[in-house]
């Protein structure tokens, strides 16, 4: 029934396990933590990156035009 609110979760925490098996092995006492610590990052990277969306486009446009 709540598979639209869990499927974003889901996905977070797949890309979390991703990075944190970088650092972490999967067998390590620590590596849920690490990995929500991990999913928690992207989910601000991405916060950020909608909010200032805006503000970045006009950056880059600024600098294109100046070449």
């Amino acid at each position: 029934m709540l598979d639209w609110l869990t499927w974003p979760v889901d996905q977070l925490l797949r890309i979390g396990g991703i990075v944190a098996g970088w650092f972490f092995s999967e067998d390590a006492t620590s590596f849920t933590v690490v990995q929500m610590m991990f999913a928690t990052l992207v989910l601000a990277a991405f916060v950020s990156l909608i909010v200032f969306w805006q503000s970045l486009l006009e950056y880059w446009r600024s600098l294109w035009k100046n070449r």
